[in-house]
């Protein structure tokens, strides 16, 4: 478990895409990261392939993450 939690600590400030085990999938950047939690901003969830911004900041449950996948920033 320690070492996963030193992995997130090295991408905080960095955009993801989340799928929690239950709630809507969203996009946000990571700010901080603990055993318990994980607090994200810049938050956006993902509806029929648009994004819809959501106000304020995000605090989750690690246990309620199912997949958090790192977003490629746009190029050209």
């Amino acid at each position: 478990m320690f070492g996963r939690d030193r992995l997130v600590k090295q991408v905080v400030r960095e955009r993801f895409v989340v799928t929690p085990v239950s709630g809507p999938t969203f996009t946000a950047v990571l700010v901080d990261a603990d055993r318990t939690s994980m607090h994200f901003t810049d938050v956006a969830v993902l509806s029929d392939g648009v994004e819809r911004p959501a106000r304020g900041e995000l605090y989750i449950a690690r246990r309620n993450v199912a997949y958090l996948q790192r977003t490629v920033p746009n190029v050209g």
